[in-house]
């Protein structure tokens, strides 16, 4: 690191430091030396939509079912915020009889209807909240005073719609907003707020979005001021539960132990206060290590577990990640220094772990489809049920659901042999064990990116000489899914139609990743001959060949098999306009292909 970075980053943390200095000096005791500790984990599911599509259809919204599968708790993706009418900001501000206020009326009712079924079966509520989100009537007339000075004409006209934290009347409808919530929906035990990010693809006649935009010093202090907030209104005077989402983007809040601390220190600890943190030190990838916020501090913490990957095939192929999470993933070795936690099992006797919360379903925007919940359910059901129980190994529980879905004893070590390769083989195949993980988001919901994308990536792999070890590890990872296909085909479950998802997601699985490794073979070859001059044309161009009756093989397997999901396409990840999303072809993976059939 050179002088000039050195002194940058200095001055990037001067803002921060007065505030980190505070951090070994915390008023607070831990959690779980106090009366508040809870006297049961959170075992919390969420079915997250598509955003701007149809709501999922998914076992696991009927909260029957996720009693019995372990659960206690919802946070359901259910736009709370939006059904409430703020009559009493201003009586009427939503006019009668509009549009916009049927809309609300007729939300806060179907929420009602699912509110009355999750309490029948004994399932807590701990709805997924927009912070703040309001109705346009609402904006209109008082957007211009939520918003910073420098922001108020744009406000006026529409053009901006941030609400700031440190605005009185920001702080004022807020206040309303959650005692609105309450009255209208006595029944809900808490909220879970969203933070990080804010859609209104679902919700026609609202505006907003986080009251907080800002980093550094002024992100620290506005977190702070709105948990405080939030803690008073929520966990003091109701008595309800507030999970607090640290998630965000930047390396801030979510995976930043000094930021974590400085803002988790100077709040003081509540028995209905916990902060709701992912597993992973980011996004729910591979390759990112096991996140360093969990157990430190002084408040309770439930882990957020993705159980549905988006960047991983969204079930259409077997994926078991419930063991690495638990355990640790193999690639956390290089990545944690020794004696550091890798899993929820070495974190699960902390003072600060509270609980897990699973998404069954969802996370992305759009397909893969799924027409079989089986691996999400799978790792869902291992989740929960280790929750339930944490002194449990993983593979007891495993085990127990295999028994469930009816595969016969005899059958399944296999199964268990056929999970475990695909952890291996999506490390191998999707991501990578060589140049520091620089093609994390190569691939994300249905869109394969090309070249574009993972030109860091390519170009550290090419300058270190390790073209043909990543080629052949793209390889091993083929030779992992043919492997699973014949361990598919040898299980018989009870159900005959679960033999033919396993075979057929099998399947899909292997042809998926052979596309991924021809396409390695184009990109890394292809780039060394553009760097070069002098390309190996024939392994490209068989490369090639092999790519296209792929494509041509995995239509053919959507066209004969019932419970196939639908299957990618070879365009770049883009979202475009406010419901439509589409992938682009000029930067996915098609378009790299053709570049280099173009050589002589």
């Amino acid at each position: 690191m050179n002088k000039i970075m050195k002194v940058q980053i200095m001055k990037s943390l001067f803002p921060i430091v007065p505030i980190l200095l505070l951090i070994g000096f915390s008023p607070y005791p831990a959690v779980k030396s106090s009366n508040d500790v809870p006297t049961k984990l959170y075992i919390m599911d969420m079915v997250y939509n598509n955003l701007g599509k149809s709501p999922r259809e998914s076992k696991f919204n009927n909260p029957d079912y996720l009693k019995k599968s372990g659960y206690n708790s919802m946070a359901p993706h259910w736009y709370v915020q939006c059904g409430i009418t703020y009559d009493q900001l201003e009586k009427g501000i939503v006019p009668e009889g509009s549009d916009e206020r049927k809309w609300i009326e007729a939300n806060a009712a179907t929420l009602k209807e699912k509110i009355r079924a999750a309490k029948k079966a004994g399932i807590e509520l701990y709805p997924f909240t927009d912070f703040m989100v309001v109705p346009k009537s609402v904006w209109t007339k008082f957007g211009k005073e939520m918003v910073g000075e420098s922001f108020r004409e744009k406000a006026v006209s529409g053009e901006y719609h941030q609400p700031d934290i440190n605005q009185e009347m920001t702080q004022k409808i807020l206040r309303l907003q959650i005692e609105e919530i309450f009255q209208t929906f006595p029944e809900l035990d808490g909220l879970m707020l969203r933070f990080g990010e804010t859609y209104l693809h679902d919700t026609p006649f609202h505006l907003g979005g986080s009251p907080l935009n800002s980093k550094g010093a002024g992100g620290i202090a506005g977190h702070i001021q709105l948990i405080k907030l939030l803690r008073e209104e929520v966990c003091v005077k109701r008595n309800r539960k507030l999970f607090y989402r640290t998630w965000d983007f930047g390396n801030f809040f979510h995976e930043n132990t000094a930021v974590y601390r400085a803002i988790t220190d100077s709040i003081e600890p509540h028995k209905n206060l916990i902060f709701s943190i992912k597993h992973v030190r980011g996004d729910f990838l591979r390759t990112l290590a096991f996140n360093p916020t969990l157990a430190i501090g002084n408040h309770q913490q439930i882990v957020e577990v993705q159980c549905q990957r988006e960047y991983e095939g969204k079930g259409a192929y077997p994926n078991y990640i419930a063991k690495g999470v638990i355990d640790g993933f193999e690639e956390y070795a290089p990545l944690i220094k020794s004696g550091r936690p890798q899993g929820l099992n070495d974190i699960k006797d902390s003072v600060q772990f509270a609980g897990v919360w699973t998404w069954s379903n969802g996370g992305g925007w759009l397909g893969p489809h799924i027409k079989n919940e089986f691996w999400n359910e799978l790792n869902a059901f291992v989740m929960a049920k280790w929750a339930q129980n944490p002194k449990r190994s993983e593979e007891v529980i495993f085990r127990d659901f295999a028994r469930i879905k009816g595969i016969p004893e005899e059958d399944i070590a296999t199964f268990r042999e056929l999970c475990l390769l695909s952890e291996k083989a999506v490390l191998r195949g999707k991501y990578s064990t060589f140049g520091g993980g620089y093609n994390l988001t190569w691939t994300r919901d249905e869109f394969i990116n090309g070249a574009g994308s993972v030109q860091g990536f390519i170009k550290k792999i090419t300058d270190e000489d390790l073209i043909e070890k990543v080629l052949d590890e793209k390889l091993e990872s083929v030779a992992m899914w043919k492997q699973m296909v014949k361990l598919a085909n040898q299980i018989d479950a009870k159900d005959k139609s679960l033999n033919e998802f396993l075979r057929t997601s099998a399947t899909y699985g292997r042809i998926n990743y052979d596309i991924h490794a021809q396409s390695w073979i184009v990109m890394l070859l292809g780039y060394s001959g553009d760097k070069k001059g002098i390309y190996n044309k024939e392994r490209i161009r068989e490369a090639i060949t092999r790519y296209d009756e792929l494509w041509q093989e995995w239509n053919e397997l959507k066209k004969s098999s019932p419970s196939c999901a639908t299957i990618y396409q070879p365009n770049g990840f883009a979202i475009r306009g406010h419901l439509d999303i589409f992938g682009n072809p000029e930067t996915g993976i098609g378009a790299t292909i053709d570049n280099y059939r173009k050589i002589k």
